[in-house]
């Protein structure tokens, strides 16, 4: 399958920018200018990831952000990041980082550099640990 790289960055860097809207497949595939499955698969084909799961992961690791740059209620991060309830986020979170977002924030909030923006958390990205 032909990728045109270009496209794709332009594609990530957008969602990057869109990260704290309601991201749904059907959203993002419009704005490509693709059907919601042949970006899918054009996707995967890619990155070698769903792009719900990518969309999923960078949400959650901006929210490491808020989670540790402040006192933010986990309700109010589920929220801002498009989370549909705080049990979700904390489900969705404790999978991915194996601990709830109030015991990671404990942990992590004085023991890490300061965090401006999603592109200093790619160490906690699953993507950018497969790299490495």
């Amino acid at each position: 399958m032909d990728i045109n790289v270009a496209f794709m960055q332009q594609l990530m860097l957008w969602i990057e920018d869109n990260i704290e809207q309601k991201l749904i497949l059907e959203t993002v595939a419009r704005r490509a200018g693709y059907s919601q499955w042949h970006l899918q698969r054009l996707f995967r084909s890619y990155t070698g990831i769903a792009l719900g799961t990518y969309i999923r992961e960078r949400k959650l690791t901006a929210s490491v952000i808020a989670l540790l740059n402040g006192n933010m209620p986990l309700m109010d991060i589920a929220i801002k990041y498009g989370f549909d309830s705080q049990q979700t986020y904390c489900r969705t979170f404790r999978r991915m980082y194996h601990l709830p977002p109030g015991a990671f924030r404990r942990k992590f909030q004085h023991s890490l550099p300061e965090i401006d923006g999603p592109a200093s958390l790619l160490f906690l990205h699953p993507l950018s640990r497969q790299a490495a």
